[in-house]
């Protein structure tokens, strides 16, 4: 057997460790001769690169943190293994942030090395700015806890119950309306935009609601149902339907499709011992939400409203704030007032809680994020702040000071990345929260700013 056959067969049966391709190996290409990382001391030599990938070999198996470098190998190579990773984060302009953090989810022995070089770290989270980027004074917008007055349409207005008086703010030209005040001499107690942004629902601190047309401005139907005041509403995803909580502890149902007749109540739920204080449609229409100053949280079937087919009453405190998720059916955010400053989260099909977190503050309002699988909430006593959780079990990512008192009213923008914030400091506050999708990151592209931001000046 000649020598060409020996050296053939070496190469067939060769162990396929990384290490020893010595024309394909990773560590050798981002050392190369013809740059400034020589092959000395602290250069890529045959034994440093062994050693670097036993390192990172022995950070996966074990679980290391930090720079996937155990003791010995820390106190060896880190010259290299910096160098090396300055430069590979340089050649292909990668974050160097939390670069190598551990995935329990990886095969790879990198630690996340492959996600980091297709643009992002998977143990890094994204800049929330930490102040607002519009304020706009809201002179006597109330502070009550038991009322929403705040509501972002799908055409880019803004309604804002200031008093007894209702104002339109069109985020695109900055133009304000005022658009009515309660007929029964009651104040505003809550205002809804139905999905398409057509139709706006105003309830009163006297049981009255009413609905008006958009951009037309004129009332459609007047209805006084309730015997307390209106203080939370709810559309369907359809717009066929408006759900109305009340003091009187009835959620009443309005077709807005019956305007023509004696009444457009088409349904009613009772369940609640107290003031009903929020309610909420879930994304797919099929469950109503509902949650009541007896510390009770109500699920309905849209098939059978008269009678709730859940109850959850974990919580300590009147329950205002609900927030369907966007991204897993039939999950639903709650959150308690000041005895109890929980967030929790309930599986309705299951039936099953699924967690929660105290916040340490009253939970004023919540919103699901559009673009991103996160939770925004709004807090009272004692830190007036907003918060931004993600992930099960939920943990704080961001938390926005600014306001002076309760943060009490919560809404999102339209294209889902902004929120609008009311207070009894009577200031209305735009953050810029959620991340953009494709076609807003376009848009910045060509404008320099987001589409939420360069409508609202």
């Amino acid at each position: 057997m000649n020598r060409g056959n020996i050296q053939k067969r070496e190469l067939v049966f060769r162990d396929r460790f990384i290490q020893t391709r010595e024309t394909t190996d990773l560590m050798e290409e981002f050392c190369n001769e013809d740059t400034a990382f020589e092959h000395s001391e602290t250069g890529c030599t045959g034994d440093s690169q062994n050693k670097i990938y036993k390192a990172l070999v022995e950070s996966q198996l074990l679980g290391l943190r930090g720079n996937c470098l155990s003791r010995e190998s820390n106190q060896e190579n880190s010259p290299y293994f910096e160098n090396l990773t300055s430069r590979m984060l340089t050649a292909n302009k990668l974050p160097s942030t939390n670069l190598f953090t551990s995935n329990r989810f990886s095969l790879s022995p990198f630690c996340g090395l492959e996600e980091a070089m297709m643009g992002y770290s998977l143990g890094e989270e994204r800049v929330i700015p930490k102040t607002p980027y519009k304020v706009l004074d809201a002179p006597s917008l109330q502070d009550d806890f038991y009322i929403d007055v705040v509501h972002w349409s799908h055409t880019n207005v803004l309604a804002v119950g200031l008093g007894r008086s209702l104002y339109l703010w069109e985020a695109s030209s900055a133009k304000i309306t005022k658009l009515l005040e309660p007929k029964d001499g009651g104040s505003l107690s809550s205002v809804a935009w139905s999905p398409k942004g057509d139709r706006l629902a105003v309830g009163s601190s006297k049981g009255l609601v009413e609905l008006w047309d958009y951009p037309s401005n004129k009332m459609i139907t007047s209805e006084r149902k309730h015997e307390g005041r209106v203080g939370t509403m709810s559309w369907s995803p359809d717009g066929l339907i408006l759900s109305t909580g009340s003091r009187d502890k009835k959620i009443l149902y309005r077709d807005i499709r019956a305007k023509h007749k004696s009444s457009s109540i088409v349904s009613e739920s009772i369940g609640h011992k107290q003031e009903v204080c929020g309610v909420k449609w879930s994304p797919d229409g099929q469950y109503m939400s509902s949650g009541g100053n007896d510390n009770k949280v109500l699920i309905w079937s849209r098939a059978r409203l008269e009678n709730p087919c859940l109850k959850f009453m974990d919580h300590k405190a009147a329950v205002k704030a609900l927030a369907w998720s966007n991204y897993q059916n039939g999950l639903l955010a709650t959150g308690g007032g000041t005895a109890d400053k929980c967030i929790k989260l309930w599986d309705v099909i299951s039936g099953k809680s699924k967690g929660g977190i105290n916040t340490g503050s009253q939970v004023c309002n919540m919103v699901w994020g559009k673009n991103s699988d996160e939770i925004v909430t709004t807090h009272g006593y004692s830190k007036n702040t907003i918060m931004v959780w993600k992930g099960q079990p939920l943990r704080a990512i961001a938390e926005l000071p600014g306001h002076l008192s309760r943060v009490l009213f919560l809404a999102q923008s339209p294209d889902g990345q902004s929120i609008v914030t009311g207070s009894g400091d009577e200031t209305l506050r735009f953050w810029e929260i959620f991340p953009p999708n494709k076609r807003q990151l376009m848009k910045k592209q060509e404008w320099g700013v987001y589409p939420s931001q360069r409508n609202i000046r």
